[in-house]
């Protein structure tokens, strides 16, 4: 069964006030500015660029209330909803978009209880356009992680080396043998970020360490057997609607300290949402429990290293922003050039943005999380 939390309505369910200004991260899944190969996107936008809006106010549906679960199809019309509907006001929708139209996005999907509240493109793309996620990535590796734990294919306190063999890292090979998955899921392995070399031992320091995550894919296909598109599809994406343009992919020149290359995740924002709703509902779809339906309150556990940080998702309702009025629950998964995926269970919000870097160049999150959290609370009526 889906365990839901009844939506909250009212400017406090969301945040209460003003939002500070989120920490700025250190993570190694820069894009460098420009968008992902085959992507629409150009490098410059502005606020008088031409948009393209697919929310209308003439096809709408009835009867709904704010809590009303809901579900796209795998295929068809993804299901819109009125701002006055979803408990917003048509003024704050405007001001959200606003905002991320003149913050070099390419596209925006905003949610709740799975319909679509606001949807908007720039840059030439549309709800086909696909683009690396950078770190936004996380919490689908965290997932299929969960799923493969599930299958009893791994446990989170196998060694790391258990699967790939001595050399994964710079460490000796006695240092690296005593790394877990689940290190390396919180952060806490205790290598640079940079070099892979040993720092300190594991669980003595959190410190965000892209490359040593993308160790993770590598265990994932050793213990299924089986490469990491063929995972996603057959253990989740073709599950909840997310479509064949969906790839994890080699980014081109960007390898580790052992040469090691990273993989990048290319998703459209309606599957990004797809996955967030997903997240948002327990693990659950359309009545088919996929996930453990314990999964997601585990992974959004936070480490004791960390308050903010679980297994490979941001808490930001746990850290600075929690100060501000965000709701406990309200989980991220942030990637370099603000790529970004917010997921609140309790009000129902699953947010989707992907584009440029909204202001200062930044390696997950930014400035832009406040701002763009603050505007979405206005908006709530």
């Amino acid at each position: 069964m889906m365990s839901r939390r009844p939506a909250l309505v009212g400017t406090a369910s969301f945040v209460a006030g003003g939002v500070a200004a989120c920490r700025t991260r250190n993570d190694g899944d820069s894009l460098g500015g420009s968008a992902a190969p085959g992507s629409t996107t150009t490098d410059v936008v502005t606020t008088d660029v031409v948009t393209t809006d697919v929310v209308t106010t003439d096809v709408v549906t009835t009867d709904v209330e704010v809590g009303d679960a809901y579900f796209p199809p795998l295929a068809g019309i993804w299901e819109p909803i009125t701002p006055s509907q979803a408990g917003f006001t048509d003024e704050g929708v405007k001001a959200v978009l606003d905002l991320v139209g003149a913050s070099n996005s390419q596209s925006f999907v905003l949610l709740r209880d799975g319909r679509i509240v606001a949807e908007r493109y720039w840059m030439g793309a549309d709800d086909t356009t696909t683009r690396d996620i950078a770190s936004a990535q996380k919490p689908v590796t965290s997932t299929l992680l969960g799923l493969a734990r599930d299958r009893g294919l791994l446990q989170f306190d196998d060694s790391v080396s258990d699967y790939l063999g001595a050399g994964w890292s710079r460490a000796s090979v006695a240092d690296e043998g005593v790394i877990t998955l689940r290190h390396l899921m919180t952060m806490t392995s205790g290598l640079n970020p940079r070099t892979l070399r040993k720092d300190v031992a594991p669980d003595v320091k959190w410190d965000y360490n892209t490359d040593a995550y993308q160790k993770l894919r590598q265990v994932l296909e050793v213990a299924v057997e089986s490469d990491i598109n063929t995972i996603s599809d057959e253990w989740l994406f073709e599950q909840i609607g997310v479509g064949d343009g969906a790839a994890w992919n080699v980014r081109a020149g960007v390898v580790d300290a052992v040469g090691d290359e990273q993989w990048g995740l290319t998703l459209t924002a309606r599957e990004i949402a797809r996955f967030g709703l997903f997240a948002a509902r327990n693990g659950q779809w359309m009545g088919t429990q996929i996930a453990d339906p314990e999964w997601f309150a585990e992974a959004w556990t936070a480490t004791p290293l960390m308050v903010d940080y679980g297994l490979i998702w941001w808490l930001i309702g746990k850290g600075r922003l929690a100060n501000r009025g965000a709701p406990p629950d309200l989980v991220a998964g942030l990637g370099a050039q603000d790529q970004k995926l917010y997921v609140s269970p309790s009000t129902g919000i699953v947010v989707a943005r992907q584009g440029n870097a909204a202001g200062e160049s930044t390696q997950a999150g930014s400035d832009f999380d406040a701002l763009l959290i603050e505007a979405i609370a206005r908006a709530l009526a």
